[in-house]
């Protein structure tokens, strides 16, 4: 059973240039939310992740926070992804 939010969603969906913000920001949550997980899993803090990426605990901060509009670049996020001990793989779906 959907939810008035998911209806509501799913109505504004139809609309193609909600669309594009909506899929923009959920690009940008599920980005937060892996570079959180992966970045806890390795037992670091947001300055030590940093220290290895080349840049400041402030830039991290903002990449993990999916209120933060602004999305990375793929160069900054393959320096995230090799500072984890991963690869960066893309997806078009």
């Amino acid at each position: 059973m959907k939810s008035d939010l998911d209806r509501h969603i799913e109505r504004h969906l139809k609309d193609k240039e909600f669309k594009i913000y909506f899929d923009r920001a959920e690009a940008k949550r599920r980005i937060a939310q892996k570079v959180a997980s992966l970045r806890n899993a390795k037992h670091l803090t947001q300055t030590e992740l940093a220290r290895e990426v080349g840049t400041r605990q402030q830039v991290i901060s903002r990449l993990e926070n999916p209120a933060d509009t602004r999305l990375p670049s793929l160069d900054f996020l393959d320096k995230i992804a090799r500072a984890l001990d991963k690869r960066l793989v893309l997806s078009l779906e």
